[in-house]
Formats: structure tokens, C-alpha cells, sequence
């Protein structure tokens, strides 16, 4: 920035002017630099614009010259991702499809005129098989409208072509009763009905746009001979009759153990494509099973017009048959097709689904309004196993639409049953005989028959079937049962924890009564010889208890239920001696010793299987409580107790050096306090 000098007013000002000057040249020079840099910068702008047009005006012309996908490709990697190269790809691919297409249809009218000039003779087989393959490539671009018209003449002089064959292998293997037993493949033109049959099936899989599983020709044609036989045996108004459907059941069944593998044998082709030995297993049954279908459609039809019982009965058992013969086609047979129960409506399912809960309640009712405690259970068990028998066949056929009813027939009979015959086992009066003994026996019979319902339960849930059932429950609930009957085997659970208690209530009330007289004899401290027996007194309720046993070892009771009687009766009769005899008496070391003889027999009178001593924590303290109470007469073993045993002490609860001595472990302070009390 050049300086101002405004005006010279001195010498020195005057100095100061070439300083002046030589600063204005400096800022000229780079004005001048600075300018031609800026002129520079210009210029080389107008370059890359003439660069830029240059470039835009040769892709241009590229993007016109565009005729294929290729082309595309090359531009995108030249150019990169412009909006212009993605619309005129779909342009190409447009008009490319269009191009094909017209190909396709000009092609396709080729090969209908060639078709239509086709000779009375009909078409060879090699002519089918080009015209097959062209119209199948057609497929993909041309649509099913402009397909159809061709399609429809094709499948024609395929039939024209197939239909003399046909007629044939029907007719020789008619005449050649190749399904007889007695035919074996050495009495058979096996390769010439193998060939015919092959090129029937070679011509039916061109047909368009897609093969029939249901109707493969050469298989009508196997199949053909069971048909007239059913037709001729089966298929009139007498046969609607119950047995009958039985019996041509039993008639597919003979049919297919004699000819399944025979049938295999012949028709298998391994030059043809296709023709497996599984597809002719399959196709073979499939077939079979079109008149059985026919028969088992018209009396399904005849039946849903009726309500008669004769038809209801007629209903009931086709189902059964169909439940069967479907279990045995898969089971038996392998067949993997749809079987007969696809085809029954749902309405006759629901017929049939509510006849057969009405008839397994009327059965169950029957067991139920019985007084007989001694039969319910097995009876009932019986029935739920009859039952079970009889839907294991539906059980077994594998039909996903089936699955609703399968857990519709275990809730209403194999799980609402159960849940009805525990109410009225709980609800059945045990008063109905007049003695203790009597009623406790009866309460024994609810309990096992409850776990005898209950065992079964258990084995129904670890059976295939059900194991399926649980997990489709699982899946449609979002639940997590362990098996399908887990909250009826709850409720049993509870059940026969009540049935049980009671019992148990019973056998201490029946304990209590017959140990009363031994409960009032009070000369304990006056008895001084050694015990050889049991008191007198004892010998009554010692007999109660083994009877008691006896009977209960008589019936079908878990070991966890019989150890839990026992020692439930144990603690009974230790609470009894306690209260009505130790606390209540004196003892002199021989009636000490008397009492622990009683107690001796009547714990061996419960018939622990395995003895121990103590049997239980209860029993523990009470031969605790024999240790304290020998002490007042073994004082050459009381070394170091006497200044323990003191009021004081007792009072004061320290017995811990008692409890060491003694070696006390089970009892309290209050129970140990209680007999040390004694000795004073």
C-alpha cells in the first residue's frame, strides 16, 4: 500500500519521494504478475469447457449408437451409473422380450401347422417329442393365452397317438391275468408289457402343461384289472350295507399283498425316465385306491342325506375302515400319497367326532353310577384302553389337518374322563359300611385305583402319538407341557395325596381307639421284674396293626405311599406314647424297660422293609428320651451328669455338654428339658 504524502512541506519530505516511487513500481510489477495469472487461470477454463462439450457430445453419440446390454456395460464402465443408461437398458430389455416373443409365437405357428397337417396315422413319437420340446421352451415366453389353442392340439395327437396303446395293454393285461397268484413273471410277457407300458408313460409325460399324478395312463391301465374285480364284487345298492365296507377293504389289502411287488417287477424301467421303482410303488397303490375312492365318495354321499341309524352305523364303521387301511398303507405298504381320509368332508368328521364322545361318556357313565370300588379302576382303565385301541388307527394316519381332531378326542376322552372319574371316586361314600376297617379299606381302593388311572396316564403320554400331540400343543400354545395329560396327572397327583392322608387318618383313628385301655394302665413305677411279652393290653391294637398291614400290602400301592403310611402311623404312635404314657406316668427301670419293649413290638408291627433304628427323626428323639429316662438307674454311666442335672440348669437351657455326653442330636431344648425334668 503505497503511502500518502499529502502536501511536501520540507526538505525531508522531498527525501522521501524516490522512496515513494520505487514502492509504486514495486506495486505495478506485481499488479502486472497478478493479472496475468488471473488471464492464465481464463484461459485454461475455456479449454476444459471446449474439453468438457467435447466429451459430452462423444457420449452422446455412444448412448445413440446403443443397441444391446453389452453395449451398456461398456458405457456404465466409462461413464458410470447414469439415470439415461438405466432407462434405455429397460428399453433394450423391453424391446429384446418383445423380439423373442414374436419369435417364439412365429415359431409356435410353425409347429401348429405342422401339427394340423399332421396324417390320419397320427404323429410319430419322435415328431411328439420335438414338438414337446419346443413348446415347453415356448413356455417361458409366451403366455398360457397364446399357449392354450397349441397346447389343446398337442395333448390331442397325444391321445390319438397313446389310445391305440392303451386299449392294448389294457386288453393284454386282462388276458393275461397277471395279477393271479399263480402268474409269475415266467408265465408273463414281461418285456413286451414293460415296453408298452413304458412308452404309454414316455407319451403321458409330454403332455401339457403338466403330467396328472391322479391320471397316468399306463397306471389306469395296471390298475385296471382290480377295478373291473372291485366293480364286479362292490360296486351295487346291496353293498352298502355295514360288512360290506369291511370287505372290500380286506379285499384292497389281499389285492396289494399279492401284486404290489409283483407289479414293481414288471413295470419298473430303468430306460425311462421317471419310472422307478418307488414311482411305480406309488403310483401303483395310488391307482388302486380310484375305485376304492369312487365307493367310499358315494356312500359318504348317500349317508350325508340320511340320518338313519343304520347309515350313522355304516358311517362309523368307514371311517374306522378308512382309519385303518390308511395306517396300513403307510405302515404296511409305504405308500406316501394322500389316502382315503382326505377325502371326507369335515362335516362328517365332526358327525363322527361327536358320536364317539357321546358313546365314551355312555360307556364311562356305566363304570361311574357303579358302587363297586374293588372293579372301577381296572374297569375304567380297561375302557380307556379299549379306546385307545380303537383310535390308535386315526391316531396313526399322518394328515396335518387331522391334528385338530386328534386333540379334540384326547381332551373329551382321555383327559375329561379321567378328570370325571376322580370327582366321583372323591365324591364316593365310604360310610357304606358300617366297621373302621371296613371304611378304611375303601379308601384304600380309591387310592389305588387313582394310581392305576394315574400309571396309565403316565404311559399314555410316553406313546408316539401323544408325544406328537404334546408338540403340536407346544407349538400352537406357545406352551411347554412335558406330555399332553401333564395337568390331569397334576390333579391326580392331588388327588391321591388326599386319598392318601385320609387313609392315613383312618389308620391313626382305628390306633387310637384300640390303644385306649393300654393308655389308662398306670403301675409303670410299681413293675419289677424284667419284661418277657408285651403289656396285656398291647395285645389287641398289635393285632389291629398287623391286620391293618396285611391288608394294605394287599393292594397295588407305590413304595413311596406304603414308607409314607408307616412312618406317618410311626410319628402317630410315638406322639401317642409320649403324650399318654410317659408324660402322664412314673417308671421304675422295669417299667422303663416294658415300655420300650411295647414300643419295640409296635414299630415291628408296621412292617418297615427296611429297619432301622431310628426309623425317622421322630423316633430319634423318643429313644432320646429313653436315654435320659435309663439315667436315674445306670448311675455307674451318670459320671459327670449329676451336678448337670439340676433345676437350674435345666431352667437355663445350657445342655450342651449333656447333648455331648449323652450324645442328644435330635431332640430340642424343650423335649430334652422336658424329660430331664423327669429326674429330679
Amino acid at each position: 500500500m503505497i503511502a500518502d504524502l499529502g502536501m511536501l512541506e520540507s526538505i525531508e519530505d522531498l527525501k522521501r519521494v524516490k522512496k515513494l516511487a520505487e514502492d509504486v513500481e514495486h506495486e505495478r510489477e506485481a499488479l502486472a504478475v497478478q493479472l496475468e495469472a488471473k488471464t492464465n487461470q481464463n484461459e485454461n477454463v475455456l479449454d476444459e469447457f471446449d474439453q468438457v462439450n467435447k466429451r459430452l457430445s462423444e457420449a452422446a453419440q455412444n448412448i445413440i449408437a446403443t443397441r444391446s446390454a453389452a453395449d451398456i456395460a461398456t458405457l456404465r464402465a466409462k461413464y458410470g451409473p447414469l439415470a439415461v443408461l438405466d432407462e434405455i437398458e429397460a428399453l433394450i430389455v423391453q424391446r429384446e422380450a418383445k423380439t423373442a416373443e414374436k419369435s417364439a409365437l412365429d415359431r409356435v405357428q410353425k409347429t401348429l401347422g405342422a401339427m394340423d397337417a399332421v396324417p390320419e396315422s397320427g404323429a410319430t413319437d419322435a415328431q411328439l417329442e420335438l414338438w414337446n420340446e419346443e413348446l415347453r421352451a415356448a413356455e417361458h415366453q409366451l403366455s398360457s393365452q397364446n399357449l392354450e389353442p397349441v397346447c389343446q392340439r398337442f395333448n390331442e395327437l397325444l391321445r390319438q397317438s397313446a389310445q391305440p396303446l392303451i386299449e392294448a395293454l389294457k386288453s393284454e393285461l386282462l388276458e393275461s391275468n397277471w395279477d393271479l397268484p399263480q402268474k409269475g413273471h415266467s408265465q408273463l410277457p414281461v418285456v413286451h408289457l414293460r415296453e408298452l407300458s413304458s412308452r404309454i408313460y414316455r407319451l403321458n409325460s409330454m403332455l401339457l402343461p403338466r403330467l396328472d399324478l391322479n391320471e397316468v395312463w399306463n397306471f389306469q391301465c395296471i390298475a385296471n384289472n382290480f377295478k373291473i374285480k372291485f366293480v364286479y364284487h362292490f360296486v351295487n345298492d346291496s353293498m352298502q350295507k355295514p360288512h360290506s365296507v369291511e370287505m372290500y377293504f380286506k379285499f384292497l389289502e389281499q389285492y396289494l399283498d399279492q401284486n404290489l411287488f409283483k407289479c414293481i417287477g414288471i413295470f419298473n424301467d430303468p430306460t425311462t425316465t421317471g419310472l422307478s421303482q418307488n414311482f411305480v410303488h406309488q403310483q401303483f397303490i395310488n391307482h388302486i385306491l380310484t375305485p376304492i375312492r369312487e365307493k367310499v365318495n358315494n356312500t359318504l354321499t348317500k349317508i350325508a342325506n340320511s340320518a338313519s341309524t343304520a347309515n350313522l352305523n355304516t358311517l362309523l364303521l368307514l371311517l374306522s375302515q378308512i382309519f385303518i387301511i390308511d395306517n396300513a398303507l403307510l405302515k404296511k405298504y409305504f405308500y406316501d400319497g394322500l389316502g382315503l381320509i382326505a377325502m371326507i368332508p369335515a362335516r362328517v368328521l365332526d358327525t363322527w367326532l361327536s358320536f364317539e364322545i357321546e358313546s365314551s361318556a355312555a360307556q364311562f357313565h356305566k363304570i361311574a353310577k357303579s358302587a363297586n370300588l374293588e372293579k372301577s379302576g381296572i374297569d375304567f382303565s380297561k375302557l380307556l384302553k379299549n379306546l385307545y385301541a380303537y383310535f390308535e388307527p386315526f391316531f396313526n394316519v399322518e394328515y396335518g389337518k387331522l391334528m385338530d381332531y386328534r386333540l379334540k378326542i384326547t381332551k373329551a376322552i382321555f383327559m375329561e374322563l379321567p378328570n370325571r372319574y376322580r370327582d366321583s371316586l372323591l365324591k364316593a361314600k365310604e360310610e357304606t359300611t358300617v366297621t373302621d376297617e371296613g371304611q378304611f379299606e375303601q379308601t384304600l381302593w380309591k387310592l389305588q385305583n387313582l394310581l392305576v388311572v394315574r400309571r396309565l396316564l403316565e404311559d399314555f403320554g410316553n406313546r408316539l402319538n401323544f408325544v406328537e400331540l404334546t408338540d403340536y400343543l407346544n407349538s400352537a400354545t406357545s406352551s411347554s407341557y412335558e406330555t399332553v395329560f401333564s395337568e390331569v396327572i397334576n390333579v391326580y397327583e392331588e388327588a391321591i395325596i388326599i386319598v392318601r392322608d385320609s387313609a392315613i387318618h383312618r389308620f391313626k383313628k382305628m390306633m387310637n381307639i384300640a390303644l385306649r385301655n393300654y393308655f389308662k394302665v398306670n403301675d409303670w413305677a410299681q413293675m419289677d421284674t424284667k419284661p418277657q411279652q408285651c403289656s396285656a393290653e398291647l395285645v389287641s391294637p398289635l393285632g389291629l396293626s398287623s391286620k391293618v398291614m396285611n391288608t394294605i400290602e394287599k393292594f397295588e400301592l407305590t413304595p413311596d405311599i406304603m414308607l409314607t403310611i408307616r412312618d406317618e402311623i410311626l410319628n402317630a404312635l410315638i406322639h401317642y406314647m409320649i403324650d399318654y404314657v410317659v408324660n402322664l406316668n412314673k417308671f421304675s427301670e422295669s417299667g422303663l424297660e416294658q415300655l420300650a419293649l411295647d414300643f419295640t413290638l409296635l414299630k415291628k408291627s408296621l412292617n418297615f422293609p427296611y429297619s432301622n433304628t431310628p426309623q425317622n427323626a421322630e423316633e430319634a428323639v423318643f429313644l432320646e428320651t429313653f436315654t435320659v429316662l435309663k439315667l436315674k438307674y445306670k448311675t455307674k454311666e451318670n459320671n459327670g451328669l449329676p451336678p448337670l442335672i439340676s433345676k437350674k440348669n435345666i431352667d437355663s437351657r445350657d445342655f450342651s455338654e449333656i447333648r455331648k455326653i449323652l450324645r442328644i442330636n435330635y431332640s430340642t431344648d424343650s423335649e430334652l428339658a422336658n424329660a430331664l425334668y423327669r429326674l429330679l
